[in-house]
């Protein structure tokens, strides 16, 4: 299931590509003026987003899971895997608040965020920060200098507790079939 979301993008990036597109010269010929940003303002727009990306690496390294994180998390995701809900998913380019205002947007999973007592802010902040401190003490990154300090008490946590980090980890999984 988790190839539909990359193959939905590449068809329209396919489909844009193929389309007939006219160069700034051809509209000008035709008439029309170029839309859109300037070169300028696009670089403008791709520092602020590379800004925006890193503030939120380092929000997410440094976020503290409570010390029920397992307890709270494996049955909150075990209630929307039983609904058949799919919360949004954090994409390359896109803000922790564009995640967080979409989770909010979703009422059937504000519902059972409110009945395990989670906020979406919550609900993503934690799992960001899971998903990266796991990975990340699962395999360091080749470039330490660059990589996020990651919170020492998230570290410890995930690691005193293997089995029950592989069991979120699976359950999160879309394409696991089965809930341990």
């Amino acid at each position: 299931m988790n190839f539909l979301i990359p193959c939905r993008i590449l068809f329209c990036c396919v489909g844009a590509l193929a389309a007939p597109a006219l160069g700034p010269g051809d509209a000008r010929a035709q008439g029309v003026e170029p839309h859109g940003p300037s070169a300028a303002q696009k670089a403008e727009i791709e520092q602020a987003v590379h800004e925006a990306m890193q503030h939120d690496i380092q929000s997410a390294a440094e976020y503290r899971l409570p010390k029920d994180f397992f307890a709270r998390m494996l049955p909150l995701i075990r209630a929307i895997r039983q609904a058949h809900l799919t919360p949004p998913m954090q994409t390359k380019n896109m803000p922790l608040a564009v995640t967080i205002r979409r989770t909010e947007a979703m009422p059937e999973l504000q519902a059972i965020l409110q009945e395990h007592d989670m906020s979406a802010r919550d609900f993503v902040m934690s799992l960001t920060t899971f998903e990266m401190t796991a990975t990340m003490s699962d395999a360091p990154p080749a470039d330490t200098k660059n990589a996020p300090k990651l919170n020492r008490d998230n570290v410890r946590l995930i690691q005193s507790h293997r089995a029950l980090t592989q069991a979120l980890l699976h359950d999160m999984d879309e394409d696991s079939e089965k809930l341990q």
